[in-house]
């Protein structure tokens, strides 16, 4: 009598008989095409509140009204800081009054222009 087990061995061996196996690759990245940044990233701050926005950079602090201005200012500083070739992060800190739909705003913008973000939880 056929034991269960070889029952189902000889399924899953007929399954992966039959089934396209595929092989992926992982692409490394070569030395021609990588981009030379610094160690350090740079950081900036945003502060998210009920009805506007604040970004705090090194030597400048930009209070934004509306979520356009606030992309336009973010990509600006992107971009600014990737000529110098430094990397360049957004430390996201939502206030208690802010709304929930604000800071998922914000991560749509960050994901739409490529800016590296991280959320502050000890300023929740």
């Amino acid at each position: 009598m056929i034991r269960l087990i070889d029952i189902a061995l000889i399924i899953l061996f007929g399954f992966i008989a039959i089934s396209g196996l595929k092989t992926e690759y992982v692409n490394l990245p070569s030395g021609s095409n990588s981009q030379v940044t610094k160690q350090w990233p740079h950081e900036a701050t945003l502060h998210i509140y009920g009805n506007y926005f604040v970004l705090q950079d090194t030597d400048r602090e930009e209070k934004l009204r509306n979520l356009q201005d606030l992309e336009v200012m973010m990509v600006e500083v992107n971009n600014y800081y990737l000529q110098k070739q430094y990397k360049f992060v957004i430390k996201i800190e939502p206030h208690k009054s802010s709304i929930m739909q604000s800071l998922i705003d914000v991560f749509d913008i960050c994901q739409r222009n490529n800016i590296d973000k991280n959320l502050n939880y000890d300023a929740i």
